[in-house]
């Protein structure tokens, strides 16, 4: 399981990408960690895309975004989390969620976050918000599919979904972003880490798999601490 930390960016470079031992994946585009929960993009980006745009009149909501304001680091475009079907070679299903607790009451209507795809399929992933079950994410509230998500390691548009429902928000109450695949979908994904916040904040992954990846946990959503990912939830 990750280690909490409390670092800066600098930091966090250097102790979780230089350091770690990595598999390279078979085009040497991307780099796993041995237990294959992280993945790094070995190529930086070649131009930096427009930063996030937003594409309706929802706004983030406050206290639901960790989006950067720079254009050039909305999110942390060439590290981050797994996230897999268990498909297509890849050995388990692996998903991740992290915690919000917006400071004031909204209507959630979109969810985007800063993701890639490894295998150049501009496939499609799934967004949801869930509710808080003691520390782990509870109840799904809404979801959403983001399509034609971009290739892993640009920077720095995001992957959006409008949610299949609105959801009210509680100012105060704890929530979860969770991004989550489905049977048809078999491409690798990645969820980059954000770059405002490098504090150990909730969040929790949900292993599927042989004890060899997954431990006794499998099935289960299992709650750390660490570095979140990107995410930004919108409404009104």
């Amino acid at each position: 399981m990750k280690k909490t930390i409390v670092i800066s960016l600098s930091c966090l470079v250097i102790v979780l990408v230089a350091s770690m031992a990595l598999v390279a994946s078979g085009t040497n585009k991307f780099a796993f960690s041995p237990d294959l929960r992280t993945v790094r993009a070995n190529e930086f980006p070649s131009h930096i895309t427009p930063a996030v745009a937003e594409k309706s009149k929802a706004k983030p909501i406050a206290g639901a975004s960790n989006f950067s304001k720079d254009k050039n680091a909305v999110y942390f475009s060439v590290f981050g989390n797994t996230i897999d079907q268990g498909v297509n070679g890849f050995p388990f299903l692996i998903w991740q969620g992290n915690a919000f607790t917006p400071t004031t009451s909204a209507t959630a209507t979109e969810v985007a976050v800063g993701l890639g795809d490894l295998d150049s399929g501009h496939g499609s992933i799934q967004l949801s918000l869930y509710s808080d079950n003691a520390g782990i994410p509870g109840t799904e509230l809404a979801t959403g599919t983001a399509t034609n998500v971009e290739d892993y390691g640009t920077c720095c548009g995001a992957a959006t979904a409008t949610l299949s429902t609105s959801v009210a928000l509680t100012a105060g109450t704890q929530y979860w972003v969770v991004v989550s695949t489905t049977a048809a979908e078999t491409d690798i994904y990645g969820w980059n880490f954000n770059t405002t916040n490098m504090n150990p904040l909730p969040a929790a992954e949900f292993c599927q798999g042989s004890s060899t990846y997954c431990g006794s946990n499998s099935g289960v959503w299992v709650p750390y601490v660490y570095v979140q990912n990107a995410f930004e939830v919108l409404g009104n």
